[in-house]
């Protein structure tokens, strides 16, 4: 436990970048911070230049955005990799193939090179990295991406990276998650989210099982993209091709709560611009992934598991966790098109009903009030109940609104209830994660920490209105068996605290258990392992 400490970063949204040409990102990047984590990887070399090997750099998933990636090359350049670009990818970008994803995997390199010089320095240093595969990096199950990315890195070995060798020997690849037994584990957390969750985690390839065919479609194989990347890929990336400024959203039903936001004049433009799209993402010759369980596929992740069960030790821990995902929402076209619509036509028939009851029961009320045959009396009570009227409307408003922010705190737990489980099937005390792009902290009853990293990319959160950077460039220290949520201070060169608030007074009960001179030296204690002031 104590061989090495291990920081754990997720959601950074490397998408197509700044063209080297051009002095302005691409509408779809997320990502702006690229001489940030380089200072960020600058200070953690610093702090073990003693003993490199101290210190391990997960990265968690969503560290590349393939899905926003939309540049295509031109039919020559298509040619000379040996794939043809279809008319549908002129409009929503290239397929997810192993040749098309490598093609954006060096797009992402091209828009990002002082993200990946400062990454192979690093190893060049002597620290190791493991990267844990997410659904917006789903590409890194393809063999060839993997092989690209460590050649890309390899290419700065001039100016300081480490050789292709080095950074086969130290940067390693998890496609489920990574794990020490008896001490960690760590995923995205994808699987927990029905949007996102990937059907067969091992081999996530798009089945072919189609009534119709194609002589113009794709013959290469696949990926079995989730829900939340097919809307992001066929509809949301428009949206933000129209408008950079946009909130970084996670889910069709975010999408929709924005749009309700807007005014009618604005909700006529996004429909009237981009219902083209995705009418045309629901056309036949659109790979939206399979509807059903595929008894072959089943077949083939049974065996694979059993597999790596024999060569891990882990027993059957790898089928048991991967029944612990939530299953993914079908990726058929009725499946896509009524997980857009149907919360919008279930809100409408719900507040239109009530709004019927309520206005009749209002009517009826008010036509009694108007038979009193008192002027006095009727207008006492027309404005007791105009009172009424108004304090009701307002109440249930609140209550509502109230009642919605606590379903999506609810969505949000999700994670939390599964890292619970993850760690009785790992018998591990700290379960990491990320996807969410919430940072978040929880202690069980039974010992066990979750944690999650949070996001680097924008993110719009109320804390900003607090204490402005507060959900920015967030990460997770482990020391030893102590886990700290931490934030990188450009500003300063240092690791910050990351402020959060108690869920409840259990919370607060439990925190003020402690010896407060005990956690003032601990905190002075980790204040100087981390920022030494002489550095900054």
């Amino acid at each position: 436990m104590d061989t090495h400490d291990i920081v754990v970063v997720s959601d950074m949204h490397l998408g197509e970048g700044r063209a080297p040409s051009s002095i302005r990102y691409a509408p779809t990047e997320d990502f702006f911070h690229d001489a940030s984590f380089a200072r960020f990887l600058e200070h953690i070399k610093s702090k073990y230049r003693d003993d490199p090997s101290r210190v391990l750099l997960v990265l968690n998933g969503d560290i590349f955005d393939f899905i926003t990636v939309t540049r295509i090359p031109d039919d020559e350049e298509a040619g000379l990799r040996g794939f043809k670009v279809f008319a549908g990818e002129h409009k929503f970008g290239l397929n997810p193939t192993e040749a098309k994803s490598i093609y954006k995997l060096e797009t992402i390199a091209r828009g990002h090179l002082v993200f990946f010089r400062a990454l192979a320095v690093f190893v060049a240093a002597g620290h190791r990295v493991e990267l844990v595969r997410g659904n917006h990096d789903l590409e890194l199950y393809f063999p060839g991406v993997r092989e690209r990315l460590l050649e890309l890195l390899a290419s700065f070995e001039g100016e300081g990276g480490a050789s292709l060798d080095t950074l086969r020997e130290r940067v390693g690849f998890n496609q489920l998650f990574y794990r020490e037994e008896g001490r960690i584990h760590i995923e995205h957390g994808h699987q927990y989210d029905s949007a996102n969750s990937i059907r067969y985690p091992l081999r996530p390839i798009w089945s072919r099982k189609r009534w119709w065919r194609k002589d113009d479609e794709e013959t290469d194989e696949m990926l079995d993209y989730p829900l939340g990347s097919i809307f992001v890929k066929f509809f949301y990336n428009r949206v933000r091709r129209l408008d950079p400024y946009a909130p970084r959203l996670l889910s069709p039903q975010q999408y929709m709560d924005f749009i309700r936001r807007y005014n009618l004049f604005d909700v006529w433009r996004v429909f009237r611009d981009h219902y083209p799209y995705f009418i045309a993402a629901l056309g036949p010759s659109t790979p939206l992934g399979r509807s059903d369980d595929s008894e072959e596929e089943d077949a083939r992740q049974d065996k694979n598991f059993k597999e790596l069960a024999k060569c891990t030790g882990a027993g059957e821990l790898y089928s048991k966790w991967s029944m612990l995902r939530i299953h993914p929402e079908s990726a058929s076209k009725g499946a896509v098109f009524s997980k857009i619509v149907e919360p919008v036509i279930r809100k409408t028939l719900w507040f239109g009903g009530f709004a019927f009851v309520l206005l009749y029961v209002w009517l009826l009320l008010f036509k009694l009030i108007q038979a009193v045959p008192t002027m006095a009396a009727n207008a006492l009570l027309t404005s007791i109940f105009a009172v009424i009227t108004l304090g009701g409307a307002a109440w249930t408003w609140i209550h509502l609104q109230r009642k919605l922010r606590l379903r999506q705190q609810k969505h949000h737990r999700t994670e939390v209830d599964a890292a619970e489980k993850v760690a009785a099937l790992s018998k591990v005390p700290i379960i990491l994660m990320g996807h969410t792009h919430l940072v978040d902290h929880h202690a069980f009853d039974s010992g066990v920490i979750y944690a999650n990293s949070g996001t680097w990319s924008t993110v719009a959160n109320p804390w900003n209105r607090i204490m402005r950077d507060a959900r920015r460039l967030t990460f997770l220290y482990v020391a030893g068996s102590k886990l700290h949520l931490k934030r990188w201070n450009d500003d300063a060169l240092r690791f910050d605290d990351v402020p959060l608030f108690l869920h409840s007074t259990d919370d607060i009960v439990e925190t003020g258990s402690g010896d407060l001179s005990d956690l003032n030296d601990e905190e002075d204690q980790l204040s100087q392992e981390l920022s030494d002031p002489a550095e900054r």
